[in-house]
This record gives structure tokens, C-alpha cells and sequence, in this order.
């Protein structure tokens, strides 16, 4: 990195944007943009960027010990830096004066200054290779300590952290941020030192051998460091604001993505992708007028430290002093040395404070998140004497928002307590404070007299276990999914929990039996996983459960196994259960009502007869003598094939809402028994055959291609003078300490030749770096929006659950990185290639062995960088696995805290552990591969200078070659290794980022689907028809096959079958997020392939099972739906949806931010605002994927109000489980596993056969009147 200018600072992660405060206007600018003053910004940014680097402190403190060694080391390598120099005034002497005797030189003072010379040279080296090697060690040491370290603290952090920090912020700062932190903790403490120390002693040589010519060494470097100086002012400042740019674009990416099928759904991907577009810009913008004139003033301080003028100033001073008998010339070459390292020094002591600045963000962050509040732990834990539980006045706050307000409630053993309440009551958060995964405001709660803040969390989780609404199971085998809670639980005692927990037999149907691991050999439907929460929790056989509507995920054909899993588990319990039906819990020994964060009666079924709050419950759910029966708890089966963009996100780091193979069943999922491959984002296929240039050139427009192309030309042309004027070394030093010409020029020619040499390369280095800058902010410019444009047009398929983080990386960190190899490491490598080119060309002229030295050398070289790049290749092998299956671990804790805290396995999950193991092992073997490859290519370089050195020395002592030369060449050998340095750490550089041009290789290569241009005739407005439909997510796995079916306009088709059937499929292919392999998919007469996007989303409107909401106010969310609706539109839409009951709860009312997928929101309030902005679109065509799944009755009555609505003026197709649904709809489609449609007709004649069909209503009529408790009369 040469500097600021140049080499563009790697990006950073995206941060929580500022709430908006307006109605149902868009948001307002946040805080630090146009809400503050430019000086309180700056001010801001230069607080944060000195809290960074007490942060870096505080975070190195543990390795301080051994960062101290590698600074002694660095301390003893700068010291003998200067014995080169001192080597080269020794052997200039002797050469000398044998020349001046006539006599030839003693080969023993020779053989002894060059292995004075070689030995230094290299002593110094290895050193300094030991001291990076000990840093390096440090820094996986320290970050091995910080992962754990991360982990261990938010594993007693408070459940609702993981609400507001997503698993992909956690990923982040255990991943990237701590490598971040790398570069001043591996790098930083020993190059900044020997950066400062170096030309320290070079400068004290330099003045030892003269001190005339150590000020002529510096003379050009006090100009060179008042005018960069310049470029310096701010600088702290703006990295912290191009930080929080970065966050911008990162944060938009992951919305853009995760949101990916809503905006397709509801045509408004100009929305999203205007949005990125934006960010992108806002950042183009900025960066452009802070570089361009940066690198204006930086391209002018070059100027005077290039080589061409220091050689003209240190030579034709030194001529002087020569004349006049003061120096001699050896000395003169050593001073010119020096004054030719200095600067290089200068600029890598910026680079690094350049380094620290982006290390000092990330260091911050990962403060922030060791420093996250924690749940204390009592100094003197006791154990509860019986199982009784006590609430005792209670209250307990999210921020501002009042959750559970005085509440007060008894369970006592062995009894079965039911909390029911509207949505947004408190019920879940009082259930999770029993379990302690937060502390109350005030109140108490007690097991067995002895409060939750004085038991230790083995004893509190060995009493209390939680069976969570989301099974939350983790990527492992099925018997260490049963065990986590008892991990010393032999196979027996495993098998025991599953059997009574209904799922032996089908976990037995699994390839490996109990040994299947989830997610890789197979993935499981709803109701599976759930019976394998329930054998966890029966083989925990806590004396306290707490049960969170358990059935509300099951699929159709599990629920009734559920239930009965259930009844088994709580028998001789204590148990706490939240139920969204009355019914189910009508025999609890207690039932508590809560409304607005408050207990508002308790009692038994009878008890509460009367009451208000309690017969408005039974009336919702159609419950009451006199009502009409409503089935308010629906299932869901799980989504078919790879899951859409619609769940709830992570981060600029791993946020995606595409839902992992590993967690949740495909349409064939259940019944196959194998997990569905996805596309990967992860990088593809490399492309070694191609240039890095060659893919820059793919995403740049014709303006940037020519400036980089212009930029590699003047690097050409520069590295050619440069070339010509380190050339000019020899024969100028020649005739300057002979007065004779040389090769025609006396030593004032050749020193014209250095002025004209000097302006050519100040010109050509001025308009090539400015050119270079020029191009690679073209080029992230342009990559945005290519990329951008063409994730709009990818097709829903291309999508997984990485994509979200892995682009929002590629867009962000790496796409920084790139833009520094177009600024920077492409414009080092074509200049520093030139000019050694054209030293080793020179070179024949002035001697034929030393030419053939370097052209034997050349191919050598190129093998030997070429090496070098394997073997850092193979480093990188070794460790990104383990770097990945870590990434899926950490996101899988955030994910799975719940059930990992009541399993008390938060911390120490095995399999994180093991990652946290096997990442450190192969961090250490990666560290010696690439430490093998960094020594091959940094030994080759001081190999060949040595050679060159020691021929050089042997024919000046033979006589072959004259001593006055030979003095020159060496001297020109010392500056000709720093050349070969800058070629192999810019190659590594190059290789580095054509690695990550693999993430936006695999979005450019991504196979769009052919869209036609016109919009089709619709002869039938309003109607569906599959025709002969065959279809498959992979080729051997058919999905849907001879699928045939036809949906008058304005009617409704519900359409039902088991888990894998095809069902979700179905409402896929008529959006086209799929195409057909065979037949058609027509939609108001028209084949959906003929259609554009656009015209095909008008037509449809979609509610899927698992909402994605954007990062933006409520309002914004529903205008969706019809961004030109007025405020009325928006809240008649709300009103039917029952989203108006949500904004008078909250305290901002419509300018409420739902924050990353709407994780503010519950799952039934995100389902509300889903069906708010369908109603707002009011389409022709309604696609409702399980609408009503695990919602209470208040969610249920809202959206089946809102559902009526649509069948008014819309053709419904429903995929859904109610009884009620179904048996109104037009007509019911069933399918059966193999994908095939078993039965069609509507609800009475069907129910009226035998078949799938009545047998399906059979079980969900029995399902329906379970209840997990009767009273005993």
C-alpha cells in the first residue's frame, strides 16, 4: 500500500440505521447526516476514531508480552539495515584505492566486506521474519481468545440482545472484525516500528559517512512531507465517515436480498434496488471528492521523492563534494541509497495509521459487544427445595415499551397453568422470564423459594426447561439434537425420550437412523422437529416446563403426534403453557389472562366464566354456546423446495432470510429423506485462466476502461524511466569519480538526462496514479450498479441463505479491496515490472555475465511467485473451511440460544467448541503455508540480489569487471531488491482480490430466465390454469408431475395435502419465481413465460408463511403494496389487517421503525401488516401461503376479515389447513406425496368418500378438539 490515496481502506460492516420519527410520511434523515452540523459530525468521528485506538489497546493487552519480543527483533533487524550501506563504503574503498594503486583489489577484503554486506543483509531478514512470525502467532492466539471470549458473553447476555442484534452483527464481530484487528495486531507493532526505527538509522548513518550528504538525503523529503502533510488533514475523520458509508451500502444489500421476494413479489424491485443504487451513490460521491484531490496533492509530494530526482539531487551534490576532495564516491552511492529508502518508509508509517484507523472501528465494535450487559451470577448459588413457582409483582420493560407490568401468579407443583391473552399482552415475556433468559425491573420470581438471581445456571436449567413455539435444532445428528441438554445420555435413554416423544419410527426411516445429521442427509418437516424438541425437553426431565404454543409450527399429519407427546410430557409437572387456543388448555388447573402487560384474572375454566377479558378470548376464538366454531389453530407445513426471501435477516455480515437447508424441509424434504442442494454464492468455480483485468473490464463502462487503461499505460511508460534512470546510476557514477565520459556522456550529461528523465516520470506517475484513482472509482461505481441491475433480474432460485451476507460483504469490504488493486496494485506491478524489464535489458550493456544473471533469473522469478501463490492458495484452503463451518455455528448459537440456554449448553455447545478447536488448529497450519509462501517470495528477491552482489564483488577482484563500476552496480543492486519486494507483494495482492472476484463473478454468471419485451393479451383476467405441469428443483426429484388445474376468476381455491406434496411449489410457479419443466402455467390466459415481470406482478399478490418486513416505518411497509396510495389507502388497508390495534401500541405510532424483517413485531403482527399491504395492492390474483400459522385468535380474526375482503374483488388460492377455509372455498385441490393431484371437488363432496381428503379432515377435526389437560369430573 503506498498510500491513503491509493489504496482504498477495506470496507466495514453494516450498522443499525437511525429510527425515522414522521407519520406516515417516509423517514427523516437520521442523526450524524442532515441532522447534525458538519463540525458535529467531524467531532463525532474524530471521538469515535480515538475511542478506536484505546479500543486496539485494550483488545492487545493479553499478547502485549509477545508483541513486545517482535518489537525487539524489528528493533536488532533496523539496526542492521544500515550495515549494507556501511559494507558498500568499505568495499568502494578497497576497489578504490587498488584502482588508484594500479593493483588489483585483495580478494580476502572483498570476500570480506560482501560477506559483511550478506550477512547483514541477511541477519536482518530473518529477524524480521521471526518477528512477523511471533506477531502473527500472537494475533491467532488473541483472536482465538476474543471468538471465545464473544461467545462466553452473550451466552449470559439477556435473550432480548438477540432481538435487537442479528446473528449476522454476531458473525461479524466474530469473524471479520477480529480479522480486522489482524492487521495491527499481526502487522502493525513491527512495521510501524521498523518503519520508524529503520530510517532512524539509516538517517544516523548517513550522517556518520557525512553530514553534507545526509542533508542532501533529506533535503527533498522535508518538501515531500509538508506537502503530504496536506493530503493528512482529516484523514482520522473521514475513515470513520467512509466507515459508516460502507455500513449504508452493506445495510441496503442485505435488505435488497433478504427482501428479494417481497419486491419481486409486489413489483417494487425499483424500490429496493433504487435504494442500494443510492447508497451506492451517496458513497461514489463522497469518496470522489475526498480522493481526487487527495491523490491531486499526494501524485505532487511523489514527485519529489522519485527516483529520477532524488538520484539527480544526491548525485549532483555529491559531485560537488567530490570535487572539492570532502567525500568520496562509495559515499555518495550510500547516502543516495539511503535517500532513495527513506520515503518508502515515510509512506508505509501513513499506510499503517491508515490500518489502525479501520482496525480502531472494528476494535470499537467488538468492545461494544465484550462489553454487552449480562445477567449477574450469584457468589453463593442455592438449589430450590420443591417445585413450586412464584411471580411476585413482576414488571419488566423492552427500552421504553412496558412488557409485563406488577404481575403477580403462583404455580403450584405438579399443576398445569395457562396464560392466554391478546397479541402484544406479555405472555411470552413473562414465560421466559421463569426460565431466566432476562431479569425482571422489579418483582421476583422463585423456584421453590429461592430466586432465579441466586440459583447458577446449571442448577436453574436443571429444573426449568422451555419447549419453544420454533423447535430451534441445531445442524447435528438427531441424537445429539435429543441429548444437548445430557450429552452423557447413552443411545437407550435417547431412544426412550423419542418414543415417548412419538418420532422413534421416523427417526429409525432416516438414512443413518439416530446418526443422521440435519440438514446435510436430510431435513425434517415442521411437526418432526418439533417432536424432537419434545424428546429433549423429556429427557431433561425438569421438574418446571414452560410450553410456548408447541403445536402452532406442525404440519397437518404431526399434530395429532404432537399432542400426544405433549399430554405425555407434562404429566406430574409443573408446567407453565402459552396456548393461542382456549380449548386446548380448558381443563388447566389455572388459567391467567393477561391484557397490556397485566394479569387481569386467573382461575379455572368455570371460574372465569364470567369474566370480561376471558369471554372475549372464547369469542374470538369462536368458543362461546351460541358461536359459530372457528378452528383458531391452524399448522403450517414447511415451504417447498429452497425457501423464499422472506424471513427475518442477519446483518452487513451473514443476514439472510432465505431459509438454510439445514433448518427447515423442502417440498420433498420430509418424505425423501435428503436436503436440497441450492445454488452457492460462495464464490463458484475460480477462473484462473482469466485476468484480473479481463473480469474488471466485464462490469466497467467504456469511460472507467479507458482511464484504468490509460493508468496501465503510464505505469508502462513510468517504470520505463524509472528503469532508464536507476540504469543512469551506473555510468553517471562512473564518470562523475573518473571526469571522463561514459557511453558518450560526460556526468553533467547524464545528469540532464536524469531532469529529463525526472519531468517524464513526474508527469507520467502525476496523470497515471491520478487516472488509476479515476478508474477504480469508476469501476466501484459501475460494479454497484452491475451488480445491482442484475440481482433485480435473478431469479428467485439463485438465492440462498448466504446470499445476503456474502454480497453484502462483496458490495462493501471486498469491493474496496478490488478498487485498491485497480488504484493501486495494477499500477505497482506494471511500473515496477517495467522498470525492472528495463534494468535487466540495461544491464547487458554494461555487462554481459550480470545481463545473463538476471535473464537467467527471470523464469525463475516467475516460478518462484508463481510457487509462492500455492502455497498462500493452500493456506487459504486449510482455513476457510473451518472459517465457514465457524460462520454456521456462530449464526446457529444467535439462532438457537433459547433452546441451547435451557439445555445449558449455551457456552459450551460441543459442536462450537469443536469449530472454535478445528478453526484454531487450521489457523496455525494455514499460518505456515503462507508463511512458506511469503518466505519463498520475499527470500527470492534478496537471493538474486545477493547473487548479483557477490558475481558483481568477484569480477571487480578478478579484474573482470573496473572497480568503479562495480562499486555502482552494487549500489544499484541494494535499490533493484525493493523493486523486486514491491512485484511479489503486488502479485499477492492481485491474487488476493482476483480470489474475491469470484462473488461477483457468480452474480454476473448467474442464468437469468427469458422475459419477453411486450406485454401479453389477457383474454381471461383473473383466472390460474396449470396445464399438464411437471416440475423439479434438481432433475432426479420431480416435485409436481401432471399437474393440471383451473381457477375461474373471483373464486377460491384452497389447496391441501401433506408435508412435501408440492403445495408451496404450485403458488411458485404461478409467480414464475420457477419455470415449468414441462407443461404450462398460465395466468389470465396468458402462459406466465410470455409475460414480463412487471405485467405478471400486477396481476398477483402474495402473503407468504414467513413475512419479511424492511427496515422502515410501518407505513412504509404497507405502501408497498401501492406506493401511491395516499394516507387513507394506507389506513383502510391497516384497519381491515388489524394493524391500526398495533400503531396505537406502540410508542411512535405509524413512524415506527419494525426494524431488520420486522423483528420489532411478533410473528402475527408481521402477518397483519403482510396481509395490510396485499389488501393495499388489491391485484387480481391473491397467493396466500399458510396465512393464519401460529397466530392467536385476535392475529387469526383480523387476517380471516381481511381474507373476506380480498375474496370480494379477488381469485384466492389458499394454501392452508383451517377447517373453515377449506370448506368454504370453491374448490379444494389435494395432493399426495408423489406430487400428483389425488382428489378435486369442493369440501362436501369430498369429505363425502373415502380418500386423502376425508381422511385429512378426520385428523384435523380430532386435532381440533385435543386438549393438553381435562378436568377429571
Amino acid at each position: 500500500m503506498s498510500t491513503q490515496a491509493q489504496r482504498l481502506a477495506p470496507g466495514t460492516s453494516p450498522q443499525t440505521a437511525p429510527q425515522s420519527s414522521s407519520q406516515l410520511s417516509p423517514p427523516s434523515p437520521g442523526p450524524g447526516r442532515a441532522g447534525e452540523s458538519g463540525e458535529q459530525v467531524r467531532r463525532s468521528n474524530a471521538q469515535r476514531s480515538r475511542e478506536g485506538q484505546a479500543a486496539i489497546a485494550r483488545l492487545g493487552a493479553p499478547v502485549r508480552t509477545r508483541l513486545r519480543i517482535g518489537q525487539i527483533l524489528v528493533l536488532l533487524s533496523a539496526v542492521l539495515a544500515v550495515a549494507p550501506y556501511i559494507a558498500l563504503v568499505q568495499l568502494g574503498d578497497i576497489l578504490l584505492r587498488a584502482h588508484r594503486a594500479g593493483l588489483s583489489p585483495d580478494p580476502r577484503q572483498v570476500s570480506g566486506a560482501v560477506m559483511v554486506l550478506v550477512s547483514a543483509y541477511s541477519t536482518r531478514l530473518l529477524l524480521y521474519f521471526l518477528a512477523l512470525l511471533i506477531t502473527h502467532l500472537a494475533d491467532l492466539s488473541l483472536r482465538d481468545r476474543l471468538r471465545r471470549d464473544i461467545v462466553a458473553r452473550i451466552s449470559h447476555a439477556p435473550l432480548s440482545w438477540f432481538t435487537a442484534s442479528t446473528s449476522g452483527r454476531l458473525r461479524k464481530a466474530v469473524q471479520d472484525d477480529t480479522t480486522l484487528v489482524h492487521t495491527v495486531i499481526a502487522h502493525g507493532p513491527v512495521e510501524r516500528l521498523n518503519a520508524i526505527v529503520t530510517p532512524l538509522t539509516l538517517l544516523g548513518c548517513a550522517f556518520w559517512i557525512d553530514w553534507r550528504l545526509a542533508l542532501l538525503a533529506v533535503s527533498t523529503l522535508i518538501l515531500y512531507v509538508l506537502t503530504y502533510s496536506v493530503s493528512m488533514r482529516g484523514m482520522n475523520e473521514k475513515t470513520v465517515e467512509m466507515d459508516r458509508k460502507l455500513a449504508t451500502i452493506s445495510s441496503a444489500m442485505v435488505e435488497f436480498v433478504s427482501g428479494i421476494g417481497v419486491v419481486k413479489a409486489f413489483g417494487r424491485v425499483g424500490r429496493a434496488h433504487s435504494a442500494y443504487l443510492a447508497a451506492a451513490d451517496e458513497f461514489s460521491a463522497f469518496y470522489r471528492a475526498w480522493a481526487m484531490p487527495l491523490v491531486t496533492v499526494t501524485c505532487l509530494s511523489f514527485t519529489w521523492v522519485s527516483i529520477p530526482v532524488l538520484l539527480l539531487v544526491n548525485l549532483g551534490g555529491g559531485a560537488l563534494l567530490i570535487h572539492t576532495g570532502a567525500v568520496t564516491l562509495p559515499q555518495v552511492l550510500a547516502t543516495t541509497l539511503v535517500a532513495l529508502v527513506l520515503p518508502a518508509a515515510l509512506i508505509t508509517i501513513a499506510s499503517i495509521s491508515w490500518s489502525y484507523q479501520l482496525a480502531g472501528a472494528a476494535a470499537l465494535r467488538l468492545c461494544e459487544v465484550l462489553d454487552t450487559p449480562v445477567l449477574p451470577a450469584t457468589d453463593r448459588p442455592e438449589r430450590p427445595r420443591t417445585a413450586l413457582v412464584e411471580i411476585d409483582h413482576v414488571s419488566f420493560s423492552y427500552g421504553d415499551t412496558l412488557a409485563v407490568d406488577d404481575a403477580c401468579l403462583t404455580l403450584e407443583p405438579g399443576t398445569v397453568t395457562a396464560l392466554l391473552g391478546p397479541s402484544g399482552s406479555g405472555k411470552s415475556t413473562l414465560a421466559t422470564l421463569i426460565a431466566r433468559f432476562a431479569d425482571p425491573d422489579a418483582g421476583a420470581v422463585r423456584i421453590g423459594g429461592v430466586d432465579l438471581r441466586d440459583m447458577d445456571e446449571s442448577t436453574l436449567y436443571s429444573t426449568v426447561s422451555f419447549v419453544l413455539q420454533d423447535a430451534q435444532l441445531l445442524a447435528t445428528t438427531v441424537r445429539e439434537n435429543i441429548a444437548l441438554g445430557r450429552p452423557e445420555a447413552d443411545l437407550a435413554q435417547v431412544r426412550a425420550a423419542a418414543r415417548v416423544a412419538r418420532i422413534h419410527e421416523e427417526i429409525m426411516a432416516l438414512p443413518q437412523g439416530y446418526d443422521t445429521v440435519l440438514g446435510q442427509d436430510t431435513a425434517l418437516s415442521g411437526g418432526q422437529e418439533q417432536r424432537i424438541a419434545i424428546a429433549r425437553a423429556i429427557l431433561l426431565d425438569t421438574p418446571v416446563i414452560v410450553l410456548d404454543e408447541a403445536t402452532a409450527m406442525a404440519d397437518p399429519e404431526s399434530e395429532a403426534e404432537i399432542q400426544q407427546a405433549l399430554s405425555a410430557l407434562v404429566k406430574d409437572r409443573t408446567v407453565l403453557v402459552i396456548a393461542h387456543r382456549p380449548a386446548a388448555v380448558r381443563g388447566a388447573d389455572c388459567i391467567a389472562v393477561m391484557d397490556g402487560g397485566r394479569i387481569v384474572a386467573a382461575g379455572s375454566h368455570d371460574d372465569l366464566a364470567d369474566e370480561p377479558h376471558y369471554r372475549a378470548l372464547l369469542r374470538q376464538a369462536g368458543e362461546l354456546k351460541g358461536t359459530a366454531e372457528a378452528d383458531s389453530h391452524d399448522t403450517v407445513t414447511r415451504t417447498d423446495g429452497p425457501a423464499l426471501a422472506d424471513g427475518t435477516a442477519d446483518d452487513a455480515a451473514d443476514g439472510s432470510v432465505l431459509v438454510p437447508v439445514s433448518s427447515h424441509t423442502d417440498d420433498r424434504g420430509g418424505r425423501t429423506g435428503t436436503a436440497l442442494p441450492v445454488p452457492s454464492t460462495s464464490g463458484g468455480p475460480s477462473r484462473p485462466a482469466d485476468s484480473l483485468l479481463s473480469r474488471f473490464r466485464r462490469l466497467m463502462t467504456d469511460s472507467s476502461w479507458r482511464q484504468t487503461r490509460g493508468c496501465i499505460a503510464l505505469a508502462g511508460v513510468n517504470g520505463v524511466l524509472v528503469g532508464l534512470a536507476l540504469l543512469v546510476l551506473l555510468p553517471a557514477s562512473v564518470a562523475l569519480a573518473t571526469s571522463a565520459p561514459r557511453w558518450g556522456l560526460s556526468f553533467g550529461g547524464w545528469l540532464i538526462v536524469l531532469v529529463v528523465l525526472g519531468l517524464g516520470a513526474a508527469v507520467c506517475d502525476f496523470q497515471g496514479r491520478r487516472m488509476g484513482m479515476s478508474g477504480a472509482l469508476g469501476f466501484m461505481h459501475d460494479v454497484h450498479h452491475a451488480v445491482g441491475d442484475r440481482i433485480a433480474r435473478l431469479p428467485l432460485r439463485w438465492f440462498t441463505a448466504d446470499s445476503a451476507g456474502t454480497l453484502s460483504r462483496a458490495v462493501s469490504q471486498e469491493m474496496v479491496a478490488l478498487g485498491e488493486s485497480a488504484a493501486h496494485f495494477v499500477y505497482l506491478l506494471t511500473s515496477t515490472t517495467a522498470a525492472c524489464l528495463v534494468v535487466g535489458v540495461g544491464s547487458w550493456a554494461w555487462d554481459w555475465r550480470l545481463g545473463l544473471l538476471l535473464t537467467l533469473a527471470a523464469p525463475l522469478f516467475a516460478g518462484l511467485v508463481r510457487l509462492s501463490r500455492r502455497l498462500l492458495d493452500r493456506g487459504k484452503s486449510i482455513s476457510e473451511p473451518a472459517e465457514r463451518e465457524l460462520a454456521a455455528r456462530i449464526v446457529e448459537i444467535a439462532r438457537c440460544q433459547g433452546a441451547l440456554r435451557s439445555c445449558r449448553a449455551a457456552s459450551g455447545y460441543s459442536r462450537l467448541t469443536a469449530a472454535f478447536d478445528d478453526g484454531a488448529r487450521a489457523s496455525r497450519r494455514a499460518l505456515w503455508w503462507e508463511s512458506a509462501g511469503n518466505l519463498v517470495n520475499g527470500a527470492l528477491s534478496q537471493i538474486l540480489v545477493v547473487a548479483m552482489i557477490v558475481l558483481t564483488s568477484s569480477l571487480a577482484a578478478s579484474g573482470s569487471m573496473e572497480p568503479l563500476a562495480a562499486i555502482a552496480v552494487i549500489g544499484m543492486c541494494l535499490r533493484f531488491t525493493t523493486m523486486l519486494d514491491d512485484i511479489g507483494a503486488a502479485v499477492m495482492g492481485v491474487e488476493e482480490r482476483r480470489q474475491m472476484m469470484n462473488h461477483l463473478d457468480a452474480v454476473m454468471d448467474g442464468e437469468l430466465m427469458a422475459e419477453p419485451q411486450e406485454p401479453s393479451a389477457l383474454p381471461e383476467p383473473g383466472t390460474v390454469e396449470l396445464d399438464d405441469v411437471v416440475f423439479g428443483y434438481r432433475p432426479d426429484a420431480p416435485v409436481l408431475t401432471g399437474v393440471s388445474m383451473s381457477v375461474p376468476a373471483r373464486t377460491m381455491c384452497a389447496i391441501v395435502g401433506p408435508s412435501g406434496s408440492g403445495k408451496t411449489t404450485i403458488a411458485r410457479l404461478i409467480a414464475r419465481f420457477w419455470d415449468v419443466d414441462s407443461g404450462a402455467v398460465r395466468v389470465g390466459g396468458a402462459d406466465v413465460r410470455d409475460m414480463p415481470t412487471t405485467q405478471l406482478m400486477e396481476q398477483l399478490s402474495m402473503v407468504f408463511q414467513d413475512v419479511y418486513l424492511f427496515d422502515d416505518t410501518l407505513a412504509a411497509n404497507i405502501r408497498i403494496g401501492d406506493p401511491a396510495a395516499d394516507d387513507a389507502q394506507v389506513r383502510w388497508a391497516a384497519g381491515l389487517a388489524g394493524v391500526t390495534e398495533i400503531v396505537n401500541r406502540l410508542p411512535h405510532g405509524w413512524s415506527t421503525r419494525v426494524g431488520e424483517g420486522g423483528r420489532a413485531l411478533s410473528g402475527g403482527e408481521r402477518q397483519r401488516v403482510s396481509i395490510a399491504r396485499a389488501l393495499l395492492k388489491r391485484a387480481p390474483i391473491v397467493l396466500l401461503d399458510e396465512a393464519t400459522s401460529a397466530l392467536d385468535a385476535e392475529n387469526e380474526a383480523n387476517i380471516v376479515a381481511a381474507m373476506q375482503e380480498l375474496r370480494r374483488t379477488s381469485t384466492l388460492i389458499v394454501i392452508a389447513h383451517k377447517l373453515e377455509t377449506i370448506a368454504a372455498a370453491d374448490q379444494v385441490i389435494v395432493l399426495d406425496d408423489a406430487g400428483r393431484i389425488a382428489q378435486r371437488g369442493h369440501h362436501h363432496e369430498l369429505v363425502s368418500v373415502e380418500g386423502p381428503y376425508r381422511s385429512f379432515w378426520e385428523q384435523r377435526t380430532r386435532a381440533r378438539g385435543w386438549a393438553l389437560v381435562s378436568r377429571q369430573d
